[in-house]
């Protein structure tokens, strides 16, 4: 089984696509039955999205309303949901695609990731009130203008699309990773507001090429999703596909809330 979809292919050829499937004929030409495994299907992507959404929605809800009671305690659960978000992202990154269909990894994501938004959104509404909303409404409107422009197929995937898409974000992870490693050491950047003064242009140029980034990012996600049931992908890589959508809203819901937040200035 072969598509043109990078994720798909080595999903396959890793293995792990190949254990769902069992051999024609057992020893000496013995003919067995192969178990019957239910392939993936849009609405196993869709249950398990709107799932780990839920989850980020509720913990993040908890440190929402802990921070008007405990600030300290509130600022402990979004240091650990963090850590903890990190951490299930680089289990996938160097644990290959067996992590991507475990349910666990995924959830632990969403639950982590929660708590850390539910912190970063109640400082940026007691700054601008009514940012949160506006970012919301916002972010799933990108995505589900993408999803329209790809099922018109206006914006369709392709292997230098993939490249590209996969190279900026390998250049905006290192963009925030050194921006990370410098503050800790107190130097400004200057690539992300700081609060003092006006937005400068390059700030501008870096919060519009993130949002827009992680808006044409969903187009992989949704070749994915198209390609996985179109070949017959096991029901599992439902999983991967779910974790890939809300990795992707989490990045674009920050991306438009520095936006929003440089308009608000």
């Amino acid at each position: 089984m072969r598509s043109s979809n990078g994720a798909l292919n080595r999903w396959i050829e890793s293995g792990a696509g190949r254990e769902e499937m069992a051999p024609e004929y057992g020893h000496y030409g013995q003919q067995v039955t192969p178990p019957q495994v239910r392939p993936m299907t849009l609405d196993d992507v869709v249950v398990r999205t709107v799932g780990l959404l839920l989850l980020t929605g509720i913990t993040g809800t908890i440190t929402w309303m802990l921070i008007g009671v405990n600030p300290g305690a509130a600022y402990v659960l979004m240091t650990v949901g963090l850590l903890v978000s990190l951490g299930a992202m680089l289990a996938t990154m160097f644990g290959g695609y067996r992590l991507f269909a475990n349910p666990w990894v995924p959830s632990i994501y969403a639950g982590g990731v929660g708590f850390a938004l539910g912190g970063v959104s109640a400082a940026m509404e007691a700054s601008y009130p009514g940012i949160v909303v506006q970012a919301v409404a916002a972010t799933f409107g990108v995505f589900f203008g993408m999803a329209l422009l790809f099922k018109a197929k206006v914006v369709r995937n392709s292997p230098k699309f993939t490249k590209f898409i996969i190279g900026a974000g390998f250049g905006i992870a290192a963009i925030i990773l050194v921006n990370l490693l410098l503050s800790v050491f107190g130097v400004d950047s200057g690539l992300f507001y700081n609060g003092t003064g006006e937005v400068s242009w390059l700030q501008w140029a870096v919060a519009i090429v993130f949002v827009v980034w992680g808006a044409l990012s969903f187009i992989l996600d949704f070749d994915m999703v198209e390609q996985g049931v179109r070949y017959g992908a096991p029901k599992k890589m439902a999983w991967m596909a779910a974790f890939g959508m809300v990795a992707g809203l989490v990045f674009l819901y920050l991306s438009i809330l520095r936006l929003l937040s440089y308009l608000r200035q």
